[in-house]
């Protein structure tokens, strides 16, 4: 479904018999929608990407070699990075039980002796069977970019691991494509909770607390990214570094997934300058004109991001002032989210559910 069909199809919601909102609730929801539509246009590019990367590894398998390596590892990078610019959005489906996707897709901290468990293991590999810690992004990642060998010659010598690819790789795909079926409107509609929150029966009360929910998940996500991509790593909020718990460790993507989140997080709040709607468009509507700060803080936060030229892993042993020079650029990101857009819009911070899987 495109992203201008999923907004028609969401904002039938906003139009069901009955509802009676004010303008600033209309607003609200409109917002809600646009990001809806947003977060399943993100979802359909990573599986698609899913998809092409099934494609790859198969002609990777059939005849292993440089160029099929490296396009498998392009396919992986592409699914990677629409993924992760959703990632303001894991909450519901994607971290509660009882369905709780997201680790299914992307467990991180990285768990490479699980990987190791099943490739040495001699029993028929099931995905439906496989723990979070054993498939998903980081699990194909490690495949892909062994960190104990060469990855092409153990592809070409040990057949269990085209055999793990084959199980894990349309998982993947799959496991994306229920998520997206649960917040679509068509199916379980999550998104509804937060759309129709006040009009009917949901999981939030009123919409300002649904509105409130994703404007705080902003600022969780760059909170993670500061406490637990960064300082954790770094050893900032950690005691020690820890560059082992940077995520894709193998694919040396870490900073590449940063980036990611903090373009998810702008699309959120500025817009994408392309008809989709952005939270500074409300706020100026209030009379509260925060694009100028949030616009200087993102750009600071993404040039202290290019600054680094070498993989996070090796930035934190090489460089740790350029490392800290971009935890403390996100601080002050994350402190123009949680006291200046929230005390704008008269939203209290939550607590913090992410505990980093």
């Amino acid at each position: 479904m495109s992203r201008s069909a999923a907004l028609a199809a969401v904002a039938l919601l906003a139009l069901a018999p009955g509802c009676a909102i004010t303008p600033i609730e209309d607003a609200r929801q409109e917002l809600l929608l646009s990001w809806g539509a947003w977060l399943l246009d993100r979802y359909d590019a990573t599986a698609a990407a899913a998809d092409a990367l099934e494609t790859q590894v198969e002609a990777l398998c059939a005849a292993p070699d440089a160029a099929g390596l490296a396009a498998a590892r392009d396919a992986w990078d592409a699914a990677r990075r629409p993924w992760k610019e959703a990632e303001v959005f894991a909450f519901g489906p994607y971290s509660e039980e009882p369905i709780r996707l997201g680790p299914k897709v992307d467990f991180w901290p990285a768990r490479p002796d699980s990987v190791r468990a099943v490739l040495a293991d001699t029993a028929p590999i099931d995905a439906s069977q496989l723990g979070a810690p054993a498939k998903g992004f980081a699990a194909i990642e490690l495949v892909l970019w062994d960190p104990d060998g060469a990855p092409l010659a153990a592809l070409a010598a040990e057949p269990r691991r085209c055999a793990y690819l084959a199980a894990v790789v349309p998982d993947l795909a799959a496991r994306v494509r229920e998520l997206r079926a649960v917040w679509d409107p068509a199916g379980q509609d999550f998104l509804g909770e937060l759309t129709a929150a006040g009009e009917r029966d949901t999981q939030y009360a009123s919409l300002q607390l649904a509105f409130g929910e994703v404007v705080n998940r902003v600022g969780y996500l760059l909170e993670n990214i500061r406490a637990e991509k960064l300082g954790k790593p770094l050893g900032v909020t950690a005691g020690s570094a820890q560059p082992e718990r940077v995520e894709s460790p193998f694919s040396g993507r870490g900073l590449g997934d940063i980036r990611d989140n903090l373009v998810g997080a702008r699309r959120l709040l500025l817009g994408d300058g392309a008809g989709d709607l952005g939270l500074d468009g409300y706020l100026r509507g209030r009379g509260r004109h925060l694009a100028p700060l949030l616009t200087a803080r993102f750009d600071a936060a993404l040039a202290a991001l290019d600054a680094l030229d070498a993989p996070l892993t090796a930035a934190i042993e090489a460089d740790p002032a350029s490392v800290e020079a971009l935890f403390d650029r996100v601080g002050e990101l994350q402190r123009a989210v949680q006291v200046d857009v929230l005390g704008a819009l008269s939203v209290t911070v939550g607590f913090n559910d992410a505990d980093g899987d």
